[in-house]
């Protein structure tokens, strides 16, 4: 008995074609676990400021300086500092504000605090927080002591 050759068909044997599947299948979540959770990273430029050191000197109007440090990838503009110390909650000034923050500049840059709108300053040993307000909006939380 011989069989027609123009009914067979050609086709990939069932082991290919599950590899093939399954290998479409991983592709496919590897690539959506990675936008859903991350791991491909992020594709926008990002500033994150965090103040490493605060030096605040009481007297008839509080002075000082921080250092602040951007671990991002975009620089960031520093413009306005919020003290809160004694009952009482005021904005400070920088010098030559707005101050540029460099990413990546270790060990950060050194902001120059003058009073502002601050009035009787507090104590030696007494606790401050406050906030380091960027161009961004973004405010950046620390805390001290005066000295």
């Amino acid at each position: 008995m011989q069989i027609n050759s123009a009914k067979r068909r050609k086709a990939i044997s069932p082991v290919l074609a599950t590899v093939i599947l399954i290998a479409i299948t991983l592709i496919a979540a590897i690539a959506i676990a990675g936008f859903v959770f991350g791991l491909f990273g992020s594709f926008t430029s990002t500033a994150r400021v965090t103040v490493n050191a605060v030096a605040l000197v009481h007297g008839a109007t509080p002075t000082g300086t921080m250092v602040a440090y951007n671990s991002g990838t975009s620089n960031a503009n520093a413009n306005g500092i919020t003290l809160t110390y004694g009952g009482q909650t005021c904005s400070a000034a920088i010098t030559g504000s707005p101050v540029l923050i460099t990413a990546g500049l270790a060990p950060g840059v050194t902001l120059t605090i003058t009073a502002g709108s601050c009035a009787t300053a507090s104590v030696g040993g007494q606790a401050v927080t406050g906030t380091l307000s960027m161009s961004n909006g973004a405010q950046v939380p620390f805390s001290g002591v005066f000295s």
